[in-house]
């Protein structure tokens, strides 16, 4: 398919996983527009679509040459005859939102940018400074202490004391403050985010990071008893302004635990969460925050306090829970970047509706479902109020299909090999 020239704005998504395709939906759905999207290689979620035009680009760390070629695609769906055409430039990882912030002065030649600049993207994503903000604000999160791998020394005795000091015992999680740079390293057994039984386990990967070429912070945190259930999250809307203008909360019910994949939600219900709301207004409006941002945190059975984990400068990989729940995201950003700003004064929208959002078999899911979501995962599933990315009406080619379908059986193999008992 081409982009038809006569179609108002294009939105250009540079990735290719669920969250990237999930954004070309919604766009299709809501304004029926077709979107460009840029994967790194080609997958059977962007082929065969009949809603996106997938222009592949390999070599997407060499920062000058995407930069290069995305700004070449600008000028191929920029318009003619003299006449712009509005593009929405877009990104669905955290790799792509550095990429752009750090880029923008060139891009925004032919693309509106929806994103902060790189300060606040320091402030607000790199974990030391995002919980050096919630220090600052009262704001609960999980005991932690950072340890900086840049002049490669492992000191298990100071480490040990930090530790001690902060009150996280072990097992213990450990994650990079820099998640791009850590999706650059390769070394055996190496996870988006680690478990460690022991301080010897613990200076094993830090020596092995440090080798590797790491050279930013490592989070060492207290791991939040609980199963995947007790994960939660809130998806934000800031308009230009800096004002929080929409809010839309879920549960997670399972996650995925395959090395490359851990962490991601499988199945989430978009339910309120008074909570979520208020703490994350607070640090946004802090921030000076404009656009989409998403807060991961996690009910902690110890003393009942939610604790926040991360800010995320984008919609996550999973939002069209928000979606799927009656808000079109689509719409935050066409109507506050191309149209002249959202309506309705500066009321907040908080989303109210419970909605399923589902990417495995049904049978796989109610093995996960904890017991006190059970009855409401049962009547959402029984009046059919649940709802799966790619599963979207408007994609009629059977071959597409097929890799939907096996796709889906195959959680049914990875659950097996990598998930604990339900």
């Amino acid at each position: 398919m081409q982009i038809n020239e006569n179609q108002p704005f294009v939105p250009v998504i540079l990735g290719g996983d669920i969250g990237a395709y999930s954004l070309a939906r919604e766009f299709h759905e809501q304004y029926d527009v077709h979107s460009v999207l840029v994967p790194s290689v080609l997958t059977g979620i962007t082929e065969h679509s009949q809603i996106l035009l997938p222009r592949p680009f390999e070599q997407q760390d060499d920062a000058a040459a995407f930069a290069a070629f995305v700004a070449n695609l600008g000028r191929e769906f920029g318009g003619s005859n003299g006449t712009k055409r509005p593009l929405l430039l877009l990104g669905a990882a955290d790799q792509h939102i550095r990429f752009i912030a750090t880029h923008a002065d060139e891009l925004s030649e032919w693309f509106t940018i929806p994103y902060v600049g790189n300060a606040e993207l320091d402030r607000a994503t790199e974990k030391d400074a995002f919980y050096q903000l919630c220090r600052e604000l009262g704001v609960s999160y999980p005991a932690t202490v950072v340890h900086d791998c840049a002049n490669g020394s492992v000191d298990g005795a100071k480490i040990e004391a930090e530790l001690a000091a902060e009150g996280v015992p072990f097992p213990a999680i450990v994650k990079p403050s820099d998640g791009v740079a850590w999706g650059q390293l390769k070394f055996a057994g190496k996870k988006k985010v680690h478990t460690v039984a022991s301080l010897a386990e613990l200076t094993e990967l830090i020596s092995k990071a440090t080798l590797a070429g790491y050279a930013g912070t490592l989070i060492v945190q207290d791991l939040i008893p609980g199963g995947d259930s007790g994960m939660h999250l809130a998806t934000f809307f800031s308009d230009r302004e800096g004002k929080v203008r929409f809010v839309s909360c879920g549960r997670v019910i399972v996650e995925e635990h395959a090395p490359g994949a851990l962490g991601n939600s499988a199945a989430i219900v978009a339910q309120p969460n008074d909570v979520a709301v208020v703490e994350g207004i607070r640090m946004l409006e802090e921030l000076g925050w404009t656009g989409f941002s998403m807060f991961d945190m996690k009910l902690d059975p110890r003393d009942g306090t939610y604790k926040f984990f991360e800010l995320n400068p984008r919609l996550g990989r999973n939002h069209f829970y928000v979606t799927a729940a009656g808000h079109n995201v689509t719409r935050f950003y066409v109507e506050e970047y191309l149209r002249g700003g959202l309506t309705g004064g500066d009321e907040l929208q908080v989303a109210t509706n419970r909605h399923l959002y589902n990417i495995l078999p049904l049978r796989l899911l109610r093995r996960y479902v904890p017991r006190d979501m059970k009855a409401g995962v049962d009547e959402l599933i029984s009046t059919k109020q649940y709802s799966h990315p790619l599963y979207y009406k408007k994609e009629t080619n059977p071959r597409r299909w097929f890799y939907i379908l096996v796709s889906t059986l195959n959680h049914f193999r990875k659950f097996k090999r990598h998930h604990p008992a339900s």
